[in-house]
C-alpha cells in the first residue's frame, strides 16, 4: 500500500512540475541595448490633460546609444511645484526607468519589464506609489500612466 502512495505522490509531483516548466518567466529577461529603441521619447513634451492652472512639461535627451535622460516639471503660475530627473538605461545587461525628485538621496529605480515597438512598462512592486509606469507613442503623441492596483493616472503629451 505504501508503493502505492508513493508512486501516486510522486506523479502528482511530476504532473505539476511539467506544468509549471510551460511558463515563460520574463522577470529576468535581459534587454540588448541595439535590439530596444526609445527614441520616440526625445523631444520636448507639453502635458495636454493637466490640471486647471498647471502646465507640466517632460523633456529626453539622448546621451549616448544606451542611455536616455528626462526632465519633468511641472509650473502653477511661474512656481515650479513638482520636478523630477529620469534615466532610461542598461543596468548589469538589465533596462532600468530610474527616477529622483531633488530632495532625494537615491533614485527609485523600475525595471523595465515590457518593450514593444514605441512603447514600454516598467515596474516597482516594493514602491508605494507607483508600482509601473507605462510609455507609448501614437501618432504625435507620447502617452504615460503610473499606477499600482487601485488608482493609474494618465498623462498625455504634445511636442
Amino acid at each position: 500500500m505504501k508503493t502505492i502512495s508513493r508512486i501516486m505522490v510522486l506523479f502528482v509531483m511530476l504532473f505539476v512540475l511539467s506544468c509549471s516548466s510551460n511558463k515563460t518567466d520574463n522577470s529576468n529577461k535581459v534587454f540588448s541595448y541595439a535590439e530596444y529603441d526609445f527614441d520616440f521619447l526625445l523631444a520636448e513634451w507639453n502635458r495636454t490633460n493637466d490640471e486647471d492652472g498647471k502646465k507640466t512639461f517632460e523633456n529626453w535627451k539622448k546621451e549616448n546609444d544606451s542611455t536616455y535622460i528626462g526632465e519633468g516639471f511641472t509650473l502653477q503660475d511661474a512656481d515650479t511645484i513638482w520636478k523630477e530627473n529620469m534615466i532610461l538605461s542598461p543596468v548589469n545587461g538589465t533596462w532600468y526607468f530610474q527616477v529622483k525628485t531633488p530632495g532625494d538621496q537615491e533614485s527609485t529605480d523600475f525595471k523595465v519589464i515590457a518593450y514593444e515597438n514605441n512603447s514600454f512598462t516598467c515596474e516597482n512592486r516594493l514602491n508605494d506609489f507607483p508600482k509601473t509606469i507605462r510609455y507609448w507613442k501614437t501618432d504625435n503623441m507620447l502617452n504615460a500612466e503610473i499606477a499600482d492596483d487601485t488608482i493609474k493616472i494618465p498623462f498625455i503629451f504634445e511636442k
